[in-house]
């Protein structure tokens, strides 16, 4: 009895394996839904941007995009809607998390600049707006560095599909599909970095703003630790670059030895000057 049980346990186990594919969900198609496939960023670094773009800034002036490159200072950019109710305000809290962390000030070192992607949106939108973030950023001056900007359907199609950025109106939730980053543009309107989420570290932004400013702001701290790190797209942020610890470790060690060398250069010569052997 006990031998038959046995039988039909090893045959249930063995239908049992067989029927179980450990693969299989790994042999699915993993493919996003349709509404998102056409969605997010492209890798635009290094592209130099034509930004002669007409907006609006929150006050309801015509403004021109390269008119805040004029400055000479690197920039952030993100392109939002401002009743955007969910990922856009996450998005923009997080960005301005991470730059009040930096010891940096918004209009002194660099600016910041958000785009609504929606042409129905105006200055009765991104002024409030923007006075709520002023007030969160909490620093004097920072009004020189922030612009919330507005524009036609026309103006918005000119930057976004320079920069790459796809986005879609879902007529169903009435509201845009896109995806959460920023652009760090050099004071001459090439792409610098990109950052992808909707949150940015403070040193990663610290790092992208010395590299699209060529080292124009910042310490000497600040770029020498600039040069042991290097951006990495797969991580999204800045890591260190192991090459330039070991150029900085051999630096340091070919000092130390000549350092050395030369102290016991100059005692054996005082020691031969006085008749010492």
């Amino acid at each position: 009895m006990n031998i038959r049980f046995f039988f039909l346990l090893c045959l249930f186990w063995t239908g049992v394996l067989y029927a179980y594919d450990p693969h299989s969900n790994l042999t699915r198609e993993n493919k996003l839904p349709k509404e998102l496939e056409n969605i997010g960023f492209s890798d635009v670094t290094g592209k130099s941007l034509n930004l002669d773009i007409p907006f609006r800034d929150e006050s309801g002036k015509s403004v021109r995009f390269s008119d805040f490159l004029s400055k000479g200072k690197p920039v952030l950019l993100s392109p939002v809607y401002f009743k955007c109710p969910t990922l856009c305000n996450f998005h923009l809290n997080g960005v301005f998390q991470g730059l009040k962390a930096l010891d940096w000030t918004l209009g002194k070192e660099y600016q910041y600049i958000a785009v609504s992607i929606d042409p129905k949106e105006n200055e009765s939108i991104s002024f409030p707006k923007k006075g709520a973030y002023l007030k969160e950023y909490g620093r004097e001056g920072a009004e020189s560095g922030l612009h919330l900007l507005t524009g036609t359907q026309e103006s918005i199609d000119a930057l976004t599909k320079q920069l790459d950025f796809r986005y879609a109106w879902d007529s169903e939730a009435k509201q845009y599909i896109h995806a959460s980053g920023v652009y760090v543009l050099t004071p001459e309107g090439k792409v610098s970095r990109i950052f992808q989420g909707i949150q940015i570290e403070p040193r990663d932004l610290k790092f992208a703003f010395l590299e699209a400013s060529s080292g124009k702001i910042g310490s000497f701290v600040d770029k020498f630790a600039l040069f042991c790190f290097q951006f990495d797209p797969r991580k999204n942020k800045y890591t260190i670059y192991a090459y330039r610890m070991m150029q900085f470790g051999g630096a340091v060690t070919l000092l130390l030895l000549g350092a050395f060398l030369y102290i016991n250069w100059r005692k054996i010569k005082n020691n031969n000057r006085q008749g010492v052997t």
